[in-house]
């Protein structure tokens, strides 16, 4: 008996990887189904947007939908102003958010439960801000500025880079700071000369993270914007409205052209971040 379960036990492995892999792949057609119906609708005709039934394949390749976007519907100045505010507010949140982190991780500022306070402040909707927000915009006139829209986006994020970089910071041994400390450098030289080169991996994950988060960002900028200030995610969801109609075509170039950015920021960075989603993020 123990012969034959020797022999099976090998087959019996091969055939539970098969299955495993069979159902991630499986999986993964899934979750790329909507992605390839995007790109191949953003190359479509119009008279193939709305067919019925639907038309997988376009029968004729058409860039008209990259150019009524970026010409005709805002797409290009959505995706600037996109570019602007979140980059901006990006590297904002991650400067102050990091000194902010490091001095919670070594000095214990506010005590133990102050980055947890912090972070819940991320939990509260936006909508509970908006009306005291805005009137208060409205009065020192940021309403509808590229300066509101990027602070607002600093404020929101700043819980969840502090809270993050606070994690990468703990996990650097102390011991490296106080030699560096013992040879005579500063603070602030060891935050800039050993805690950021230490905790790049989760500098390039926290980094990605928060780009993702404010570039996917809706109810701020439609909020406290109009239509010369919308981002990417408010532009996408005029292109359903009673004065225009469902265009399916340029509403599918711009979700193409809105990703590409995030792409690219995750290949610069990413020799850092299969480290740096794992390293020190599971620390308080």
């Amino acid at each position: 008996m123990s012969r034959v379960r020797t022999r099976r036990s090998p087959l019996r492995r091969a055939g539970t990887n098969a299955g495993l892999t069979a159902a991630l792949l499986l999986a993964l057609l899934l979750a790329l189904l909507p992605v390839v119906w995007v790109v191949l609708t953003s190359f479509k005709p119009e008279v193939e947007w709305i067919s019925d039934p639907p038309v997988w394949i376009p029968s004729d390749w058409t860039t008209e939908s990259y150019s009524q976007m970026w010409t005709a519907d805002g797409g290009a100045g959505a995706l600037w102003n996109s570019l602007i505010i979140v980059g901006i507010a990006t590297v904002a949140a991650m400067t102050i958010g990091s000194l902010a982190a490091y001095s919670f991780s070594r000095f214990r500022t506010g005590g133990r439960h102050i980055v947890t306070w912090i972070l819940s402040i991320k939990f509260l909707p936006p909508v509970v801000f908006a009306v005291p927000l805005l009137i208060m915009f409205t009065d020192v006139g940021l309403y509808d500025t590229y300066r509101g829209l990027i602070l607002l986006y600093t404020a929101f994020q700043l819980p969840f880079v502090v809270w993050l970089m606070k994690g990468f910071f703990d996990e650097i041994p102390l011991e490296i700071e106080e030699s560096a400390r013992v040879d005579g450098c500063s603070w602030f030289s060891i935050f800039t000369r050993f805690a950021l080169p230490l905790s790049a991996p989760g500098l390039a994950a926290t980094t990605l993270l928060t780009f993702i988060f404010g570039w996917s960002e809706y109810f701020v900028p439609l909020v406290f914007a109009s239509h010369e200030h919308f981002t990417v995610p408010v532009q996408l969801s005029a292109y359903f409205s009673e004065a225009v109609g469902l265009e399916w075509g340029p509403q599918a170039a711009l979700s193409v052209v809105g990703v590409l950015p995030v792409v690219l920021l995750a290949l610069v960075i990413q020799k850092y971040l299969i480290r740096g989603m794992t390293f020190g993020a599971v620390k308080g």
